[in-house]
C-alpha cells in the first residue's frame, strides 16, 4: 500500500512499540524487523521507543500492563502492539501511522495450515507447474470483515468486526476517551515485583 505523508507530519507521530515477551524470548525475524524499524525511524528523525514485558504468561494482562506503561509516558502519541513472533515490514508500521485511524491493524497468518485450501488449489491444478505456489494457499488470517463485505482491496483499509492484536496501532486518544467514558474499568496492576506493579494506583 502506497501512502503519501509529509516528513514533518510523520515526525509528529511518536510511536511506542510494545511487545509481550513471555520468557524474554522472541523470533529472529521479529528482532531483525525491529532493528530495521529503528533504522527507518532514525533516517526520518522519528521518535520511536520499545517496551517489552517479560514473563507474563497471561497475554490479556500483559497487554493491559503495556497500555498502562504507554499511558504513563505522555511523550508518545501511538501505541504499536507487535507480538514477539511476528515478522513485519517496518514500512508497514509507518503506513499504519500515516493512515491516521484511531485503531488500525495489519492481518497476519494464524499458526496453522488450512489444508482444505491447499487441497482446493491442488484440485484446481494451480500447482501443476510450480508446487511452491501452494504456500500462497496455506493460511488463514487473523481478522473478520464486517458483514456483507464481498471484496477486499489489499491496498485500502477495510472495516472489521475484529482483528488480532499482534500487529495493531492505537492512538492515545482511544485510551483517554475510554477512561473518561468508563472510569470504573480503570486498570490497576496487581503485581508487586516491579516499581509499577504496586497495585496502589
Amino acid at each position: 500500500m502506497e501512502v503519501k505523508i509529509g516528513i514533518e507530519e510523520l515526525r509528529e507521530k511518536k510511536i511506542m512499540v510494545c511487545t509481550p515477551m513471555y520468557g524474554g524470548m522472541c523470533s529472529g525475524l521479529y528482532s531483525k524487523a525491529c532493528a530495521d524499524l529503528s533504522t527507518l525511524a532514525t533516517k526520518y528523525q522519528m521518535d520511536l521507543k520499545y517496551f517489552y514485558l517479560f514473563n507474563e504468561s497471561l497475554i490479556p494482562r500483559a497487554r493491559n500492563y503495556l497500555v498502562d506503561e504507554f499511558i504513563r509516558d505522555e511523550n508518545y502519541t501511538h501505541l504499536m502492539f507487535i507480538d514477539a513472533d511476528i515478522h513485519f515490514d517496518p514500512n508497514d508500521v509507518l503506513t499504519l501511522a500515516a493512515l491516521d485511524k484511531d485503531i488500525i491493524g495489519g492481518p497476519y497468518p494464524k499458526k496453522c495450515i488450512a489444508w482444505e485450501k491447499v487441497r482446493t488449489a491442488v484440485d484446481a491444478g494451480l500447482s501443476d507447474e510450480d508446487p511452491t505456489v501452494l504456500e500462497n494457499y496455506t493460511g488463514d488470517y487473523v481478522f473478520n470483515p464486517v458483514e456483507n463485505t464481498h471484496k477486499i482491496k489489499v491496498t485500502e483499509p477495510v472495516d472489521v468486526l475484529e482483528i488480532g492484536t499482534g500487529f495493531m496501532m492505537i492512538k492515545r486518544k482511544v485510551f483517554t476517551d475510554f477512561k473518561e467514558a468508563y472510569p470504573q474499568f480503570a486498570y490497576t496492576p496487581d503485581h508487586n515485583r516491579s516499581e509499577n506493579f504496586k497495585g496502589d494506583r
